[in-house]
């Protein structure tokens, strides 16, 4: 049985290149007047978000129910120690592709149609809600050579091995497995952020003086004219 699953993802390259430089032009500013830019304003909307998330722990690594039902046997049978070493790298590896999937989502912002501020009036969360669809679809395409290069430094995959064997699970790929657990690992990461994201936008949206950011504040303040 297989207990992971591979997800596709729709093949694309370069989206979270483009706009680094677009996302950072505000990172100095201290003051804002003027007409509002709009576009640079969700640019720096998304860039302090992500920075302050990114701070933070991120939460740990939520496995799968067939996983779990594994790591379940495994401590039954008084052998944990394969399941809490993974669980241990899978943290570790969780923690070092943060800021890698946090630069992919800020990258997405480029692609983001951002030329009428009057579209995004929809929801609470039209602007994450937007970016989410850019970029959910061709992260894992984007990130997976990096994170597996992240994944064997810390020491994922012979912990993986090492608990295959332990638990005796019977998987047609391990190769295959792995990888998608690599995948679990990086979706958890963006599903998190956007959440984090989309708690932001709300409270902004609510009352844009909740940012200390005047650009931030101006450009949300748009959304509720």
């Amino acid at each position: 049985m297989l207990f992971l699953v591979l997800i596709p993802v729709v093949s694309a390259q370069g989206v979270y290149f483009k706009a680094i430089e677009q996302a950072h032009r505000f990172a100095d500013k201290t003051s804002y007047g003027g007409e509002v830019n709009f576009p640079d304003g969700v640019a720096r909307f998304f860039e302090l978000g992500l920075g302050e998330i990114i701070a933070g722990t991120p939460p740990a690594f939520k496995p799968s129910a067939g996983l779990t039902k594994l790591t379940e046997t495994l401590r039954a049978s008084g052998k944990p120690q394969p399941a809490d070493a993974l669980a241990e790298k899978l943290n570790k590896l969780l923690a070092d592709a943060n800021p890698q999937v946090a630069q992919a989502i800020r990258g997405g912002v480029a692609t983001m149609k951002l030329e009428e501020s009057g579209v995004y009036k929809a929801s609470h969360t039209a602007l994450v809600d937007s970016l989410r669809k850019i970029v959910e679809p061709v992260i894992l395409d984007q990130l997976r050579p990096s994170v597996q290069q992240l994944a064997q430094t810390a020491g994922v995959p012979d912990a993986f091995d090492a608990f295959v064997t332990a638990s005796a699970a019977k998987l047609a790929d391990p190769k295959a497995a792995l990888s998608a657990l690599e995948d679990q690992v990086v979706l958890q990461v963006m599903d998190n952020l956007f959440t984090q994201l989309a708690k932001q936008e709300r409270i902004y949206r609510a009352d844009p003086l909740r940012s200390t950011d005047k650009l931030v504040v101006a450009t949300f303040n748009t959304l509720k004219q």
